[in-house]
Formats: C-alpha cells, sequence, structure tokens
C-alpha cells in the first residue's frame, strides 16, 4: 500500500480557474490557465496548467512553473469538477 502524498500546490477556486476547470476545452483535454496555491504557504499564489488526461482515473495534471523548477500533480478530475461547480453556484 503506498503512502498518501499531499499535493504541493492546491487549486485556487477563483472565478477564472472554475471557468477553466468546467471549459470544453478541459473536458477536451486541453490546457487551461488555472490558479493555485502553496499548500505550505497560502499567501504564495502562482497561475499554472491543467490538462485532463482522459483515461484511468480520468486524472487532471495541474503543472506550476516557479524559479524552483517544474511542479506537478495529479487531481481526479470528478472531483474537481464538482467542487468547481459547487464554487460557481456559491459565487452566484
Amino acid at each position: 500500500m503506498s503512502a498518501l502524498v499531499l499535493p504541493k500546490y492546491v487549486l485556487e477556486y477563483t472565478i477564472k480557474t472554475t471557468d477553466a476547470v468546467l471549459s470544453q476545452a478541459a473536458l477536451q483535454g486541453h490546457e487551461v490557465e488555472i490558479d493555485v496555491y502553496d499548500r505550505s504557504d497560502v499567501s504564495k499564489r502562482h497561475v499554472a496548467t491543467g490538462q485532463r488526461l482522459s483515461g484511468e482515473g480520468d486524472m487532471f495534471r495541474v503543472t506550476v512553473v516557479t524559479d524552483n523548477g517544474s511542479h506537478s500533480d495529479e487531481w481526479n478530475y470528478t472531483i474537481l469538477r464538482d467542487s468547481a461547480g459547487r464554487s460557481r453556484k456559491m459565487k452566484k
């Protein structure tokens, strides 16, 4: 059994991120621009790219490029879409 590894960066459900995750482009597997923050320091915000990796697990890869290099985490796309949909409803 593998250990649970927490992602280094967390999606920030801004209007831009919500629209990107719910977009037709994301659904079709194109890269979209999203907002993220550093899990260890929420004041460190970044712009990242996200891309749906359809297939086994239906994952969404989030890639952040900083001065320290590039880092990627994979999230369950279905859960992200559900969270983005709830975020959109709450902001209305």
